[in-house]
């Protein structure tokens, strides 16, 4: 399985909301929902990882 198949995952119990994947997203596949969590956008997501690189606290991973 490649990252093409794969689904990004963010776990809100463990993300600090700094929006810094959302900011470093170079497809602007991340959103802030309602509740200040970040979400993804998969029909824009690539799977590039820029969003699994940027956390601070490994909250997002790929499924």
């Amino acid at each position: 399985m490649n990252n093409r198949d794969k689904v990004i995952t963010i776990d809100v119990g463990e993300c600090v909301q700094c929006e810094g994947c959302v900011e470093q997203c170079p497809h602007n596949a991340l959103e802030i929902s309602a509740g200040g969590y970040p979400f993804c956008v998969e029909s824009l997501c690539t799977r590039c990882g820029a969003c699994i690189e940027i956390c601070p606290v490994l909250a997002i991973s790929f499924e």
